[in-house]
């Protein structure tokens, strides 16, 4: 079951098509912002790609996971991706419990300055539904529900033994219209096709939250195949809060390179492109580039860039599913981080 009857290479599609059909994935942490880390990830495929109605359509998996990074951030989850009715409908949830353990940086017009540690310890579920208006154009249209109760314990730095650490309990929740465009000829690794998606909402008390601030996000992201082995990818985030927004909640530049969180603001945007070469047989590397920017409002736009880029590769994992797997080392602002993908790198 793991090796190809095509090439007589390793492959796991025969494997995620018995009735096994699981996919253990060890999940390593190398994101700067929680230190290293690991776990595992058991994913579950419901429909199987020698099934000829499951052929071509987004796939339906489940999956348990739980991991634990060097500075005590662990998390647990369950989560579902469904399609159904022939695509005509999917979902996408996942019940679980969070606790990073994080950094924030604070600038020179917020009430603190400079870079302060904080926790966070409590449940969140998300639960999307979408509906394709039409069975022949990839248009879906639905909504989606976030509710994250925590505990915020914050490090202020300040060497008075009552002021020295912050703690509150607090319920974030709201509630978006989705709209999704999904032309891709593939969930994991596309190599053709555009997936564009837009998110209007409103996160409020009357949804179970402490806090009312509007939310705008919108991802792009488009595949253009250049040649018979090489192929390309070009991707556009922009995201603005408007309100009482959390800090943890502000938006911030997501690229390789990066720590999550490191540059935040009311509006962000992030752009890059990454290229894949076929090397050889299932081998193929990767190059990649991209920027973006945290602001205050969109007035400082081209004012305070950050830029991050590198280099992997990637081996075709299972051929039926056009999974590909591989390590990513890029250079950011500050520093060099690595990772492990699994599928692409780009994602909600």
């Amino acid at each position: 079951m793991f090796v190809s009857p095509n090439d007589g290479a390793i492959d796991a599609s025969g494997f995620l098509n018995s009735t096994t059909g699981f996919l253990p994935v060890p999940i390593l942490i190398t994101e700067p912002a929680v230190g290293y880390g690991g776990g595992l990830a058991i994913a579950y495929f419901h429909k199987k790609r020698d099934d000829k109605e499951a052929k071509g359509l987004s796939p339906t998996v489940s999956v348990l996971a739980g991991a634990l990074t060097e500075n005590g951030t662990w998390l647990a989850a369950i989560a579902h991706q469904g399609s159904y009715a022939k695509d005509r409908i999917r979902y996408l949830g996942f019940f679980g419990y969070l606790a990073p353990k994080l950094a924030v940086y604070f600038g020179p017009n917020d009430i603190l300055e400079g870079k302060f540690n904080f926790d966070l310890n409590g449940f969140a579920t998300m639960h999307e539904v979408l509906y394709r208006v039409k069975k022949e154009i990839p248009f879906f249209a639905g909504a989606n529900y976030t509710f994250f109760t925590n505990t915020v314990k914050f490090d202020t730095g300040i060497n008075i033994p009552e002021f020295e650490t912050f703690e509150r309990d607090t319920n974030l929740a709201g509630m978006n219209a989705s709209f999704l465009w999904d032309s891709r000829d593939n969930s994991f690794t596309p190599t053709k096709g555009i997936m564009s998606g837009l998110e209007i909402g409103r996160f409020a008390t009357y949804f179970g939250g402490d806090t009312n601030f509007w939310s705008i996000s919108s991802r792009t992201y488009a595949y253009v195949p250049i040649a018979s082995k090489l192929f390309s990818g070009y991707r556009l985030n922009v995201a603005s809060k408007t309100g009482d927004v959390p800090f943890y909640a502000l938006p911030d530049i997501s690229l390789r390179g990066i720590p999550m969180m490191r540059y935040q603001g009311a509006n962000s945007y992030t752009i890059e492109t990454e290229w894949r070469w076929n090397l050889y047989k299932r081998w193929s590397v990767v190059g990649f580039v991209g920027m973006g920017e945290a602001m205050k409002d969109y007035s400082q736009l081209g004012k305070d860039i950050k830029a991050a880029g590198g280099c992997g590769f990637r081996y075709l994992l299972a051929e039926d599913y056009g999974l590909h797997v591989g390590i990513d080392v890029a250079r950011g602002p500050e520093i060099w981080a690595w990772n492990l993908t699994v599928g692409s790198n780009w994602f909600r």
